[in-house]
């Protein structure tokens, strides 16, 4: 089982310097092997390109990294618009794993679907994950999703994040600590990246 927490860049950025960034937060260097394609539609068991399918960058496994890291786009163009993002997309929010489903919750009633956005961005950390200073998976996403943020704030870029944990999307710093492990918000880094940033925020009232 994985974490797979996810964010989304509401605002024009080049996708390449994101990527960038990312990798950054990850440990990537100039050798990691990724690829870089347009997505495919899988029907009746085949897989094949669209003129419409979006784009997405991502690492291969195995390379040793505390994330999976994937980045989907549209080149030159949002990757979902607020119209996409509005419509029922009966492939995807009638399957398992889709964007609202639940077995339990009846008709999709849009509530749940994804946010407009230009990017999306994807860290996958397996559950039993442990770094060296401790941390587990969800405390690893939350300081790459606070590190990321930072930068994007540094460029007036807007973004969104959602935990998989409860499926919530939150604007900003402050329920990073949900994906916390007990103690955590003590680190040196959640005192000095973290909490100032949310201070900021609250101060602007962004936080939420």
């Amino acid at each position: 089982m994985t974490l797979d927490t996810r964010v989304y860049v509401l605002d024009e950025i080049s996708y390449k310097d994101v990527w960038l960034k990312c990798n950054q937060l990850i440990g990537a260097t100039e050798n990691t092997r990724f690829t870089d394609e347009q997505q495919k539609t899988w029907r009746s068991g085949e897989s094949f390109v669209e003129p419409g399918n979006s784009w997405w960058i991502w690492n291969k496994p195995g390379q040793g990294l505390c994330a999976l890291l994937d980045v989907s786009y549209r080149p030159g163009v949002p990757l979902r618009s607020a119209e996409q993002a509005a419509a029922h997309d009966e492939d995807i929010c009638n399957l398992p794993g889709g964007s609202w489903y639940d077995e339990e919750s009846g008709p999709c009633d849009g509530s749940d679907h994804r946010p407009a956005c230009w990017l999306e961005i994807s860290f996958d950390t397996g559950y039993g994950y442990r770094g060296d200073n401790g941390e587990g998976c969800g405390d690893l996403h939350a300081r790459l999703v606070a590190e990321l943020g930072q930068w994007l704030d540094e460029r007036t870029v807007r973004w969104l994040w959602k935990n998989e944990f409860t499926g919530d999307v939150h604007s900003g710093y402050e329920r990073l600590i949900d994906l916390c492990s007990g103690g955590f918000e003590a680190t040196a880094w959640y005192q000095t990246a973290v909490l100032p940033a949310i201070s900021a925020r609250i101060g602007e009232g962004g936080a939420s």
